[in-house]
């Protein structure tokens, strides 16, 4: 997921408990706070794609993480591979890729777009068929926008490729538009949506505030931001450690949130907190896959060749499947999930960000 929002270089500085050294008037990039203690460290990226090993530390207010130190905005588009988001079109890359890719969107990528779509319907109370305006940030290829325009939705498209764009407006007919998330507020019309989504988008991000101040912006009273990040307090993160997949994908993950920290930014940015609500149970289970089968990432088995990444996309998908009642169970049951869907309500009456 590519970003782009301004940020500035850290200094370092040292941190008299650990040793560390971390930047100076580093903060939670959630709740804001200032006692930062490590987490993760000598945490490696799991696709091999960025050199080096980092550390996250955590917030003594709410739990969540931040890298330390924070890349700098100029490194940000230098940590992402060439295949990245999933795509249902893999276009000069074989017949087998065209044919996984398929079968992967038909028994995974889309029932796990239609759950989501139809979890952020009915937590924010819309109607089917009611034409709500939507705008999904970070928007990627645009096929969960589609699952949201089935139900009824007037959906619009957010996102800092240009070809990603040119894909919206020319073959699904999406309205989209071309720009970082620094810029929601310049591009919009203030109160011109109903409902703003990011997905997998905060924890790549270094403002979150700014992201969602930006978004409240375009809402209208009433409308909703709803927000589906990893959970750094699951029960997966607990399990996996420094293994887990969410933290693995540093440095391209900044951040990881616990669901008390995403409360605390939404009312940082002056927004009511709503329910977090378990993200699809496939795609809960589908980390437990990606964490334990090293070598079946998206990036690698759709890159040219890797023919031994497809084997370990299958051994990773194998392992997924049989995550699922477990899943289920800590979705639902112990309440833990490993991905959160979050929703927050623009007052009707403003609010100032902080209060």
């Amino acid at each position: 997921m590519n970003t782009g929002i301004p940020m500035k270089a850290p200094r370092a500085g040292s941190d008299a408990e650990s040793g560390l050294n971390l930047e100076v008037g580093a903060q939670c990039l959630y709740c804001g706070g200032t006692t930062l203690r490590v987490r993760f460290t000598g945490v490696r990226d799991r696709l091999g794609f960025v050199p080096g090993e980092r550390t996250f530390v955590g917030c003594g207010g709410c739990g969540s993480v931040v890298l330390s130190p924070l890349p700098t905005v100029e490194q940000l588009p230098d940590f992402y591979p060439p295949v990245y988001s999933f795509t249902i079109e893999n276009r000069g890359r074989g017949w087998l890729k065209r044919w996984l890719s398929r079968i992967e969107y038909h028994l995974y990528f889309r029932p796990q777009y239609a759950a989501q779509a139809r979890s952020v319907q009915r937590t924010c109370g819309i109607a089917k068929q009611s034409n709500k305006k939507l705008l999904d940030v970070g928007c990627g290829r645009g096929l969960r926008l589609l699952e949201f325009q089935r139900l009824g939705f007037d959906v619009h498209g957010l996102d800092v490729l240009p070809d990603v764009v040119r894909y919206l407006q020319d073959e699904l007919h999406i309205p989209a538009a071309c720009a970082d998330v620094s810029r929601i507020a310049e591009i919009y019309s203030a109160e011109s949506f109903d409902v703003v989504t990011a997905f997998q988008l905060v924890e790549h991000v270094p403002d979150v505030e700014a992201l969602l101040v930006d978004c409240a912006r375009v809402l209208r009273p009433g409308g909703w931001i709803v927000l589906a990040t990893p959970l750094v307090d699951s029960l997966q993160a607990s399990l996996f450690g420094r293994r887990w997949i969410n933290v693995t994908e540093a440095p391209r993950h900044l951040s990881l949130a616990t669901q008390a920290g995403l409360k605390k930014a939404f009312s940082r940015a002056g927004l009511e907190p709503g329910p977090i609500v378990p993200d699809a149970v496939s795609n809960c289970a589908g980390l437990v896959g990606l964490s334990l089968v090293s070598g079946g990432a998206l990036s690698h088995a759709y890159a040219p060749g890797a023919v031994l990444s497809l084997v370990k996309r299958f051994a990773g998908a194998a392992v997924s499947a049989a995550a699922l009642p477990a899943s289920l169970f800590v979705n639902h049951i112990i309440g833990r999930p490993s991905v959160g869907i979050a929703f927050a309500k623009k007052p009707h009456a403003a609010r100032s960000p902080g209060e």
